[in-house]
């Protein structure tokens, strides 16, 4: 047999083994379902049916919801014996010493049946093993009777009121002590309180405000204001001012008339005539320098 001119030895493989691995899987999924439903009882299963199926006998009729329940239960039963059939001797045997729980029984936590259940080790031995191993949950407490509920509270109640009570007398004994204190001590501190409060009365709180004059000096805002910078940087050089000077140039600022001779600055010249100006008229004269160098 020629083989087909695209055929792919690799993908063949692939798609082989990708059938094999879903074929896998759909076996083990049936095996967990039909080992699901073995677990259920098929009794059970067909009591519920009969149960149903006696009503139309009867004459009555089922409802809608009933029918679909019916439905429900006769394919369920169906898949279940399947399933007990396909797992064989694995699956559970349910006897009929097995307690009805709804008949009043309770069920321990080893599994076994409550009294009148019969003997345990029959039940144990119709209980599967995995149904065995489930815990069962404590039983609850009975209830504690009404009346010892009653005697309780009303102790308690008993308790709290004199407790309040308690508290209730010790602050007013203490309010009664503190009282007595208190008008002691202000028979004893009311002459002094009185003479202080009569001293007080004779000194009295006032607040005086006060408006000063702003004083300008229209000279020195004069000066810096239309004065050019060059002869206000020279200015301050005679007064000291801006750094060091060297010889040459204090030589030059005293011939143009920054700086006096004999230690007279400029500024000591404007503090002489400060004080001039407060003792008499200013004087009038004025000396334009010129501002050039030589």
């Amino acid at each position: 047999m020629p083989k087909e001119k695209n055929y792919n030895p690799v993908q063949a493989q692939r798609k082989a083994d990708k059938a094999r691995e879903v074929k896998k899987g759909k076996a083990e999924a049936k095996g967990r379902r039909d080992e699901k439903l073995a677990r259920k009882n098929p009794e059970r299963i067909q009591k519920q049916i009969d149960d149903l199926k006696a009503v139309t006998e009867k004459g009555g009729k089922l409802s809608k919801h009933e029918e679909q329940v019916l439905d429900g239960l006769e394919k369920e039963i169906k898949a279940v014996r399947r399933a007990r059939d396909a797992l064989g001797d694995k699956a559970p045997s349910w006897g009929a010493g097995r307690p009805d729980y709804s008949a009043g029984h309770k069920r321990r936590r080893g599994g076994g049946g409550g009294a009148g259940s019969g003997s345990g080790s029959d039940s144990e031995a119709d209980v599967p093993e995995d149904v065995r191993r489930i815990p069962m949950p404590r039983d609850t407490p009975p209830p504690i009777p009404k009346a010892e509920l009653d005697r309780w509270f009303a102790k308690r109640r008993a308790r709290r009121d004199a407790a309040r009570q308690n508290r209730a007398d010790g602050n007013d004994n203490d309010n009664k002590d503190g009282n007595k204190d208190s008008n002691r001590d202000s028979n004893k501190d009311g002459d002094g309180r009185n003479k202080r409060a009569r001293v007080e009365d004779k000194v009295e709180s006032r607040t005086v405000y006060e408006a000063k004059p702003v004083v300008r000096d229209l000279r020195k805002e004069a000066v810096a204001a239309f004065v050019p910078t060059a002869v206000q940087m020279k200015m301050s050089k005679g007064k000291g001012q801006g750094g060091l000077l060297e010889p040459e140039e204090a030589d030059r600022l005293e011939r143009e008339g920054y700086m006096r001779t004999g230690g007279e600055t400029l500024g000591s010249r404007d503090a002489a005539g400060d004080d001039a100006s407060g003792a008499g008229p200013p004087s009038k004269q004025a000396t334009v320098e010129d501002a050039d160098e030589d």
